[in-house]
Formats: C-alpha cells, sequence, structure tokens
C-alpha cells in the first residue's frame, strides 16, 4: 500500500472528488470511538460483502502526529450509514447531519457548455428535414428551415439575408401548361406530354383533387396544386401548375422553327 507523506486531518471530506466521502477517522471522531475498531468494522463488512468496493472507496495510509502512518477508509455517503447503522440514535443523527454538510459545501461539476452548431450547416440540415414533409413547398421550407435554424444558433439565415420575408406561392406567379407553351413555343398539350416524358408529372384518370395529372416526386419540387373554377362554371377543382423555372427546364425541348429556304 502506498505511503502519504502529507499530514492529513482527521475530518476528510475529499471535497476534490466530484463526490464527497467520509473518512474512517471521522466516522470515529463523531461516534467517540477508537479508530482501529472503526476499521475492523469496516473491513469485516468489506469481507462479507455488505461495503461495495468503488472507484470513491479508497484505502490510504496516513500519518498522525507523533505516529506511525494509520490505515484510512474513505467511505462513500451509502457505506458510511452501514457502517454505524449498529450505533445509537443520536450517534446516526450526527453521522447523516455530517453528510449534509459534505453535500452542501462539495464542489458542483461545471455545467456543459452547449455547443451551438454553425448556422450555415443547420439551415442545411433542417431544409433536408423539411423536403421530407408532405404538402410543404419550396418558400415554406425555406421559411421553416430558417426559423428552425434561429432556434438552435441565434441566427435567422434569411434575415441576415435581408430577405424578412418570402413571397408565397400563387396562382399569378405559377403557370400552367398553356402558359408555359406560350412562352417557349409549344402547346399546352405537348408541354404536358414532355412532363410526362421527363418524369415530371403522371396522367390519371381519377384524381381525389380533380386534376387530370398529379407531380412525381421529381415534379413536387416545382409545381403545387391551386384552386380553379370547373369547365362550365360548376363547382371547383384543383389545377396543377408549376414554377417559372419550368420555362427554361422545357425551352430546349420545344421544337425549332424551320429555316426559310
Amino acid at each position: 500500500m502506498s505511503q502519504n507523506s502529507t499530514y492529513a486531518t482527521t475530518i476528510s471530506s475529499a471535497l476534490s472528488r466530484s463526490a464527497p466521502t467520509m473518512s474512517s477517522r471521522e466516522i470515529a471522531d463523531i461516534c467517540e470511538a477508537r479508530h482501529n475498531d472503526v476499521v475492523v468494522t469496516i473491513e469485516r463488512l468489506f469481507e462479507n460483502g455488505v461495503l461495495r468496493e468503488s472507484r470513491k472507496t479508497t484505502r490510504t495510509y496516513r500519518p498522525v502526529r507523533g505516529g506511525r502512518p494509520t490505515k484510512v477508509y474513505d467511505l462513500t455517503k451509502r457505506d458510511t450509514l452501514v457502517v454505524v447503522s449498529g450505533y445509537n440514535d443520536e450517534v446516526r443523527a450526527k453521522i447523516i447531519d455530517r453528510w449534509m454538510e459534505l453535500e452542501t459545501s462539495a464542489p458542483h461539476a461545471p455545467a456543459r457548455r452547449t455547443r451551438k452548431p454553425a448556422f450555415d450547416v443547420a439551415y442545411r440540415r433542417l431544409l433536408s428535414v423539411a423536403s421530407t414533409l408532405p404538402n410543404v413547398d419550396e418558400n415554406q421550407r425555406c421559411l421553416m428551415a430558417a426559423r428552425g435554424t434561429q432556434e438552435l444558433t441565434g441566427i435567422n439565415p434569411l434575415e441576415l439575408l435581408g430577405a424578412t420575408s418570402i413571397a408565397a406561392p400563387n396562382a399569378e406567379n405559377y403557370l400552367t401548361p398553356t402558359q408555359i407553351g406560350e412562352q417557349i413555343g409549344m402547346s399546352g398539350q405537348a408541354v404536358n406530354r414532355t412532363l410526362i416524358q421527363q418524369d415530371y408529372q403522371v396522367k390519371v384518370t381519377s384524381s381525389a383533387v380533380g386534376s387530370d395529372y398529379e407531380p412525381t416526386e421529381k415534379g413536387k419540387e416545382v409545381s403545387r396544386f391551386f384552386d380553379t373554377t370547373r369547365r362550365h362554371g360548376k363547382g371547383s377543382q384543383q389545377q396543377l401548375k408549376w414554377s417559372p423555372r419550368m420555362v427554361s427546364v422545357l425551352r430546349p425541348f420545344a421544337k425549332k422553327p424551320e429555316p426559310v429556304s
């Protein structure tokens, strides 16, 4: 067993540790018992398996003034109370009071500082999560990701860029196939066929929203349903419209006019 050359007082709460302990010397002082008798009791309880070995339970040899080093145990609260369980009520009360003092004065572990993620990383990740949500358009995803980024980092990336708001998509800034065709020289039917061929939409015979077409997973990124009046003015139905970006996407598929000979 290693020798400790530093003088130790009889009261040892081991406050430098994450949790306090009580030494066998202090137990002997509080119980007004011989230290050797307390050590004998501790070792007997260890042999019987009543006390539990742990990293907080230590056994060292500490010098006594004018005497040779003496074996000293440092015990946890649980083991201390087991050791004094055979003593009278007054002694047990003193031990409990002392433990309350130790626990009050023991240093608390410093609170861990939560590291905030970089705002650009948080925004990209939240944008990716938002893309999995059904019936959420591109603008809504951006706004949701920006709000989530502010919650995590304290920074709203859209406000940082001066974009305090994003116009919500509406029937005016989304285009029908006919409107797209007018800009690129295709008929509305030709635009619909091209959208099918390029895997942006599929034709359906009976749609829950009353539309003849539904977007594919690829098409959901650039399309949205809008309410419109049914043919002949009877009721309403939803019409699939497309982001203005689709004009440049579909332009290469428009037939070029034949050169004049």
